[in-house]
């Protein structure tokens, strides 16, 4: 038996796991299909879950990552628009895997767990740095004085929904013209099913690198990372997500023109631009550092 922490990454389409010792060492990181796990039901099919790889170690503390509005308590869901249960059995979760494995539960927004991972995989705990991942949506986190900042109500880091975006589409979030209909993985998606393209997705930006869509596209997402990097006068910027993860996406374009619109002389000089690892582990890693801070925290 060992005392351990569990980190869980939970997506629409998949859920991940990572076993964590409290020195900080990976035991276990796993990956199931979420329909399969929770068919059973949201709350038993993730009981059941962590149970079947934490076997007979001793929990310390779990922390699940969703994709969605955490309450500042990080123990209900405010909203999570691509997993089909409702707010009441979200809001199940922390209490109910508490009493089973006799733990504190947390719950937090993935996006936030993939910037926990690359703050200490990169070493950079101690300074100012803001994570955008553009993925289905546009993912932004904020690490200040040594911790996530989740502002006054849970849900500070939405760059996704500033209103700069289409005014003739509604979001997801219900607004109208967030950044995110010009500036996500649906935009893209939505002007890739619009066009007579003979290749697959993934090759996009491969075969239209230079097309006036892109460009605007890189342009929408350099203006709205630059604006978050003047505001916060960060020491650094980390860029990733499953777009940016596409064959060939343009990076070195979009680091040119955030270059562009970052005030000189600072934070331009001092500020570092940095590419997220790669890895579908590293949301639930995340988790489970996270886990270990707050577990050091009792």
């Amino acid at each position: 038996m060992e005392n351990i922490v569990i980190g869980v990454d939970m997506g629409a389409t998949h859920i991940r796991i990572c076993l964590m010792n409290l020195q900080g060492n990976i035991l276990l990181t796993e990956r199931r299909k979420t329909q399969n796990v929770i068919a059973k039901g949201l709350v038993q099919g993730l009981t059941d879950f962590c149970q079947q790889f934490a076997k007979t170690d001793k929990v310390s503390q779990i922390v699940i990552g969703l994709p969605a509005a955490i309450s500042k308590d990080r123990r209900q869901v405010l909203s999570v628009p691509n997993i089909a249960f409702s707010q009441a059995e979200f809001n199940q979760i922390s209490p109910a895997l508490s009493a089973h494995f006799h733990c504190p539960v947390k719950l937090e927004r993935d996006v936030n767990l993939q910037l926990v991972y690359d703050v200490y995989h990169h070493d950079i705990k101690d300074k100012l740095v803001l994570g955008a991942y553009l993925g289905t949506g546009m993912g932004f986190a904020i690490w200040l004085n040594g911790e996530l900042f989740i502002g006054s109500h849970g849900v500070a880091g939405e760059l996704g929904h500033i209103p700069y975006g289409d005014e003739k589409i509604q979001c997801n979030c219900g607004n109208q013209g967030c950044l995110e209909t010009v500036c996500s993985g649906i935009a893209l998606k939505r002007w890739y099913d619009s066009q007579p393209f003979d290749f697959p997705m993934d090759l996009l930006f491969q075969q239209k690198a230079n097309d006036d869509f892109v460009q605007h596209y890189l342009n929408h997402a350099a203006k709205a990372v630059s604006a978050a990097v003047n505001l916060f006068d960060a020491d650094a910027l980390i860029l990733g997500g499953g777009v940016m993860d596409m064959q060939d996406f343009p990076l070195p374009k979009l680091k040119q023109l955030i270059a562009q619109y970052v005030r000189k002389p600072l934070p331009y000089q001092e500020l570092s631009i940095i590419k997220a690892e790669s890895s579908s582990f590293n949301g639930a890693i995340g988790a489970a550092l996270f886990a270990l801070t707050q577990q050091e925290k009792k």
